[in-house]
């Protein structure tokens, strides 16, 4: 997801969205921490974790802009 996509979404749709991201963060470490050949895409945790800090950051600029 891009920023320029996030500016555009409600505060309510990006607190979803975190949500979201942050549910699917702890399946794939659970699933990943629990067997030994690992997670088929293990980039994905990276790109999680650089989306929920997007999210978090336009969700910040939002509170503060208010």
């Amino acid at each position: 997801m891009k920023i320029a996509e996030i500016k555009d979404l409600s505060a309510e749709a990006i607190a979803a969205q975190i949500q979201d991201k942050e549910k699917e963060l702890r399946e794939l470490r659970l699933k990943h921490n629990s067997t030994q050949q690992g997670i088929e895409a293990p980039g994905r945790l990276a790109k999680l974790r650089k989306d929920i800090a997007q999210l978090k950051t336009v969700a910040n600029q939002k509170k503060v802009n208010k």
